[in-house]
């Protein structure tokens, strides 16, 4: 997983290829090749937790391959089930209460507003313990999709507020991102299917163009276009150059 740290850095603007139907190596031959082509993973997420607190533990690590809701981090949670403890105790309290009051109400020993504030005071006490329920659900930070662990940003005991705490990609689709001179503008279409070899593995893939930049750059008299390319084995790394077979 050296090559996260590659893909990282890289600018935004890689390469990628593109054709109408399958481009063949002998239509290739008639395109100009891009200026530069990278695979990138197709989805990149900065997790984190709109509440502060302290980390308690980091149960994942750098290149862990994670399932979606596994827990990537532990926050502190003693004071949020603290306040749990609390609103169940009331709650049983006043069901009880109201329990003992039904029968002083069909006597009319109590007033109607009396009970009211009793189901009142209930129902805010349910209030209050689904919400420090919820405040426990959001100590444990987990993995909204499956994939790569490719940045540990936090350690155990550390105050955190809102930055980000882990880095996630989802390498089951690459992106091919790849810059073009102008000359190949108009030449490449959405849509397209593209033959493309992966330097670092030899391997030959197919690409769809999913995007075509529908400007070009003054300064580099370049375009961008982005190809995207299932990987669902896992087999491709990101991070490495690509280039269209000729």
């Amino acid at each position: 997983m050296k090559l996260f740290q590659n893909w990282l850095t890289a600018p935004a603007y890689a390469c990628m290829i593109c054709a109408g139907l399958l481009i063949t190596p002998a239509a290739a031959q008639n395109m100009n090749d891009p200026l530069t082509c990278l695979l990138v993973p197709a989805r990149v997420s900065d997790i984190g937790s709109d509440i502060a607190g302290i980390v308690s533990f980091v149960a994942a690590s750098r290149a862990d391959y994670v399932e979606a809701g596994d827990i990537l981090v532990q926050m502190d949670d003693a004071f949020a089930s603290a306040e749990v403890q609390i609103a169940e105790i009331t709650i049983t309290t006043l069901a009880a209460r109201i329990e003992r009051s039904q029968a002083l109400r069909q006597n009319n020993l109590i007033t109607r507003d009396e009970m009211d504030s009793m189901q009142m005071d209930l129902a805010l006490a349910q209030a209050e313990q689904a919400r420090a329920r919820l405040q426990v659900e959001r100590s444990r930070i987990t993995a909204p999709f499956a994939g790569y662990v490719s940045d540990v940003l936090v350690s155990e005991g550390e105050l955190i507020g809102s930055e980000p705490m882990i880095q996630l990609i989802d390498m089951t689709t690459l992106k091919a991102e790849m810059v073009f001179l102008s000359d190949a503008f108009g030449v490449i279409s959405l849509g397209d299917v593209i033959l493309m070899a992966v330097d670092l593995t030899q391997a030959e893939v197919q690409a769809t163009v999913t995007a075509i930049d529908p400007f070009l750059d003054a300064s580099s008299n370049t375009f961008s276009v982005r190809a995207e390319i299932d990987n669902s084995d896992l087999l491709l790394p990101a991070g490495t150059s690509c280039r269209i077979v000729s």
